[in-house]
């Protein structure tokens, strides 16, 4: 049996159907590096583990392989995602040259109701303790941001890099707690530019906000 360290009660179940409790259990141990990366998920295990039926965990790791933080194999199960070097500065540089297009079609196009979304999104991360909670969180008001620039395609490729970005996010906060604060500073920047409908200013904020994850783990992927 592969030991997770999982159990039940590691997340609330209040309000939860099983498929969401065993999601959000999965993800928060791997973001917080409890499930450390190259770990094997095994469906019967982890339904043990959980006390749950297969069919929500089965379902939970097609979820979690969609973000890319799972990759599924043909034995009923999956391995948590290896982050690398490699893949950072590929990553990264990749966001760097889309979301400023993005973010600066936002800024002339956002609507009041869509810069109200951005908002309340990031009075959420605000609020979040869990690092996990704030990493998704993370993804979330940059997605948001995203929306609002009105292409379809560049919403989708961003999409697929923001949900491969998590695990980065994740582990920078852990390798430099400070990393948050500095973060939030700059995702007020980034509302203000969007409020001020400002082009100049949201892509500005982006690209410094972009080297945090990379200034942090480059050296610390390479150790």
């Amino acid at each position: 049996m592969t030991d997770t360290g999982l159990s039940a009660n590691k997340t609330t179940r209040t309000r939860v159907t099983a498929h969401e409790f065993v999601r959000e259990t999965l993800r928060e141990g791997i973001l917080d590096g409890s499930i450390p990366g190259g770990t094997r998920l095994v469906q019967a295990d982890l339904a043990e583990q959980l006390s749950v039926s297969t069919t929500p965990v089965r379902e939970a790791l097609r979820d979690l392989a969609a973000e890319g933080i799972v990759e599924l194999d043909a034995h009923r199960g999956g391995t948590v995602h290896r982050i690398s070097n490699e893949e950072l500065q590929e990553i990264y540089e990749l966001r760097l040259l889309l979301e400023v297009v993005a973010v600066e079609k936002a800024a002339e196009r956002i609507t009041p109701d869509q810069l109200a979304k951005v908002g309340a999104v990031l009075e959420q991360m605000q609020a979040a303790h869990p690092t996990a909670n704030w990493v998704m969180l993370n993804r979330d008001f940059h997605m948001t941001i995203y929306e609002a620039a009105g292409s379809p395609r560049l919403l989708a490729i961003l999409r697929t890099l923001l949900d491969t970005s998590v695990m980065y996010v994740s582990m920078a906060l852990k390798a430099r707690p400070t990393a948050r604060e500095q973060a939030t500073r700059d995702h007020q920047l980034i509302f203000e530019a969007l409020a001020s409908n400002a082009p100049e200013a949201a892509a500005r904020a982006v690209r410094d906000h972009l080297e945090i994850p990379r200034s942090v783990l480059e050296v610390d992927l390479r150790s």
